[in-house]
C-alpha cells in the first residue's frame, strides 16, 4: 500500500484543523529559501557571495481538484473554501511526508484562489492556491 501525502491547514497554534486540501496533483514544496547577495567585480573577474537569511519568504503553490456530487454541491465547496481560508490570516501548513512525519510551514494567503475558467463546473473544479511561507513569526 502506498502513502499519499496530506495537505492540511491548521490554525496559527497548530492545534485545530482549518481545512484539508483534497486531490492535490502538484505542489512547489520544498524549496530552498536560502538568500544571498552576490557582488560582481567591475572587471568581470568573478564575484563574492555573501550568505543571507535562511528564512526568506517564498510562495507555496498547490494545484488541486474540488469534487462535488453536482453543480450546487461543487459551488458550495468553492464558496466554503474561499470563506474558510481567509486572506492575511496566520496559519500553519502541514504536509504529510510519510505516515508519521510532516513538514510544517507558517503561511498566509495573500492572493485570491485561482479557479480554472475552462471548466464547466459540473462535478469537479480545478484550482490553485498560493500561500506565502515564512510570512509571520
Amino acid at each position: 500500500m502506498s502513502f499519499v501525502p496530506s495537505y492540511v491547514l491548521w490554525n496559527s497554534t497548530g492545534t485545530a484543523i482549518i481545512y484539508t486540501i483534497p486531490l492535490v496533483h502538484r505542489d512547489t514544496s520544498p524549496q530552498d529559501p536560502f538568500k544571498f547577495v552576490e557582488l560582481e567585480s567591475l572587471r568581470g573577474q568573478g564575484s563574492i557571495i555573501i550568505p543571507g537569511s535562511t528564512n526568506a519568504p517564498w510562495d507555496l503553490e498547490l494545484d488541486f481538484y474540488l469534487q462535488g456530487s453536482d453543480y450546487e454541491d461543487l459551488i458550495a465547496k468553492i464558496d466554503g473554501m474561499e470563506s474558510t481560508i481567509v486572506k492575511n490570516t496566520k496559519y500553519v501548513w502541514k504536509i504529510g511526508r510519510t505516515a508519521s512525519t510532516t513538514k510544517d510551514y507558517k503561511v498566509k494567503r495573500l492572493v485570491p484562489i485561482l479557479w480554472d475558467t475552462n471548466s464547466k463546473r459540473t462535478r469537479f473544479q480545478r484550482g490553485t492556491i498560493i500561500l506565502r511561507v515564512n510570512s509571520w513569526n
